[in-house]
């Protein structure tokens, strides 16, 4: 055979944590939302009240959206049925009404948008102030240490983006938690099996999602 190739002096990734490794890590990780978000409502009162706000408006569009488009299959049903022109009318505003939702749900993302910028500015504003105030209570020697230096500029570097990010995926769960209950809401009207079969399909992709997920972080970790 040819030459051994010299052995590779890169470790690689370290091994997956246990069931319960990660399950106390992720609740370790929860805790730090309380905190982070009194960082934020200090930071912006109203910019974290319309984040809230809106937030709880869009999750409960989409079932909204879809309970007007039944109505309006409805409405087209009785129409050509009857021919009667109120109920033609009816179906009219049915649609107007779905046109008016969407454009709202649209509009709404686009505010979402720029009230996490704004308040992310913000938050980064305060949090850069209380790493200085802290970093003027130091002193030379501290700054002398490589380990201490490192954490400075690692929450200088992070200060506008991840706690805001850590409040904003908190919001997100949330969102996706009260869209899931309206949809249930809806579907469990036409048979409550129905509700069961929905989340049993989602499963195997919440597993897939999760474990890639885990997967991409030990490779980012490693490099």
């Amino acid at each position: 055979g040819g030459p051994v190739p010299p052995p590779s002096s890169e470790k690689p990734p370290e091994p997956k944590l246990p069931l319960r490794e990660r399950l106390r890590n992720a609740v370790a990780v929860f805790k730090q939302v309380p905190p982070t978000f009194r960082i934020l409502w200090g930071a912006s009162k109203s910019g974290t009240i319309a984040i809230g706000t809106l937030t709880a408006t869009a999750a409960i569009l989409p079932a909204g959206i879809a309970w007007v488009g039944k109505l309006i299959v409805d409405g087209v049903v009785l129409a050509a049925r009857t021919g009667d022109a109120a109920d033609q009318r009816r179906v009219l505003f049915w649609v107007g009404l779905e046109l008016g939702l969407m454009a709202l749900s649209t509009v709404l993302g686009r505010v979402l948008g720029y009230l996490r910028e704004t308040t992310g500015a913000r938050l980064g504003n305060v949090l850069a102030e209380r790493i200085l105030q802290k970093a003027l209570e130091l002193e030379l020697r501290h700054f002398e240490d490589s380990d201490v230096y490192d954490k400075m500029q690692n929450a200088r570097r992070e200060a506008g983006s991840r706690p805001l990010s850590l409040v904003l995926e908190a919001f997100s769960i949330a969102q996706s938690a009260l869209t899931l209950a309206s949809f249930a809401v809806l579907v469990i009207r036409l048979s409550p099996w129905s509700v069961l079969v929905l989340v049993a399909a989602s499963i195997p992709a919440f597993v897939a999602e999760a474990r890639f997920a885990g997967e991409s972080f030990r490779l980012n970790s490693w490099r």
